[in-house]
């Protein structure tokens, strides 16, 4: 009976010598036919081969390095923190494997775990390149955790205008069947020189909500005219709320207000509201839509206090140095006077061509036409205009500091406008050019 056991033993520890080189050699097969499809960029062929590869060899280190690495290139981050955390379990000083941790955890968000694990790597002093690639891991986590983010432009400008008052283009007017001189400031053109100032603040709110967002923005306008001082312009604009960005996409809806003051008196406000969508068609095409209500209040005439609706869309094509943008409006104020009440349309074709040099050349047209809603009560018609306007002008970069998206540009632009009415006290014509000086920060 004794010998019968023993006969027992050595042939059970026989076959299990034998399976054991079967069992390696099947783990073994399947990890070099898995490495060789990961090498080649074959990812999802080498994840099924290492995964079988694991089944065979569960405990085997370089295994579940490659297979956390293939889970990790095929969108598999949650079986890469398994594979990696298996190795780590033989081997817990395994900076390389930390490395890929750190990755996998990023990937799934783990943002604080991800920094430990490549502080841990950081502090072994790793190649150069390593430790580089870390510390651009490690700045995009910190700008990924920033919430608050602030920038804006200023653009200091001086302009020549030739009709700064909007004479009509002769000094007598008629009025159905009368004829009548126009004396005063308004009889002929005047020229001035206007230094304008335009600040514009933005700042977006980011949360864990993610995309979306909020943003603020505020601007301030100042017009003042060298000699003509009761055209003086001060403007204040603020809009705020949420804003939701996505591949592809923007949305926002805003609540808006605005002051206008002119010589320093208070001539109008407003409050409303906005909304607008940007989609990008394809790499080369996008489109906008955005509609906005507005309130306001004149202090000046209590006639022109008004509801203003007005509709903007348009397409924009950019191709290699070109862009052409195109805009439709569409517009429509009641007023508490209807003599002041208008429908209006109009489009407005603009191209941009980036030159050698840092230069921009950019040329465009438009047209508006407006309708008023009630009889003029002096002329005795409903007034209706049409006005044209060319506009070209030249631009050069000349400082950028891409890392802080800081800027200055310096812009010199010429527009020509044509306004015809059929109320000769309205149609008139009207040279701008101005240069500009603009810094984004």
């Amino acid at each position: 009976m004794r010998r019968c056991h023993h006969s027992f033993f050595i042939v059970a520890l026989l076959l299990a010598f034998l399976a054991a080189p079967a069992w390696a050699t099947a783990a073994d097969t399947l990890f070099s036919t898995g490495k060789q499809l990961f090498d080649q960029g074959h990812f999802e062929e080498a994840y099924k081969e290492l995964y079988k590869a694991f089944q065979e060899d569960p405990a085997n280190p370089d295994i579940n390095f490659y297979l956390g690495r293939a889970a990790f290139e095929t969108d598999r981050p949650e079986e890469a923190v398994m594979a990696y955390e298996r190795v780590l379990m033989i081997d817990p000083n395994a900076q390389r494997v930390k490395l890929e941790l750190a990755r996998a955890y990023l990937r799934l968000g783990s943002r604080e775990v991800a920094k430990q694990y490549f502080k841990e790597v950081l502090a072994t002093n790793p190649p150069e390149q390593v430790w580089k690639n870390i510390e651009t891991f490690l700045a995009a986590i910190e700008a990924s955790e920033q919430k608050h983010f602030i920038n804006g432009t200023f653009t200091y400008g001086h302009a020549w205008d030739d009709n700064a008052r909007l004479a009509p283009v002769s000094d007598r007017v008629s009025a159905g069947l009368f004829e009548f001189q126009l004396t005063g400031a308004n009889a002929t053109p005047q020229h001035d020189q206007i230094n304008t100032g335009t600040l514009v603040l933005n700042h977006i709110y980011k949360n864990e909500n993610y995309p979306f967002l909020w943003k603020t923005s505020a601007t301030s306008y100042n017009a003042l005219y060298q000699s003509l001082h009761d055209l003086d312009i001060n403007y204040l604009g603020l809009t705020t709320g949420p804003l939701f960005q996505q591949d592809g996409y923007s949305w926002d809806v805003q609540l808006l207000g605005t002051y206008i003051d002119v010589e320093h008196d208070r001539y109008q406000s407003s409050f409303g509201a906005a909304s607008s969508v940007t989609t990008f068609f394809s790499k080369n095409l996008l489109g906008s839509l955005s509609i906005k209500a507005e309130g306001k209040k004149n202090y000046v005439d209590s006639g022109r206090d008004a509801l203003n609706l007005l509709l903007t869309a348009g397409p924009i094509l950019v191709v290699d140095e070109n862009r052409v943008s195109l805009l439709f409006t569409k517009e429509k104020e009641n007023a508490d006077d209807e003599v002041n009440s208008y429908s209006r349309f109009g489009w407005k074709l603009r191209y941009d061509r980036s030159l050698p040099l840092d230069f921009a050349a950019f040329a465009g047209v438009g047209y508006t036409m407006t309708d008023y809603d009630a009889k003029h009560p002096f002329f005795g018609v409903y007034r209706s205009d049409d006005v044209q306007e060319l506009t070209a002008g030249l631009s050069r970069l000349l400082w950028q500091d891409a890392a802080k998206r800081q800027a200055l540009i310096v812009q010199l632009s010429h527009t020509y406008t044509n306004s015809d009415s059929n109320i000769d006290l309205y149609t008139y014509r009207k040279n701008v050019t101005e240069l500009n000086l603009t810094v984004s920060f």
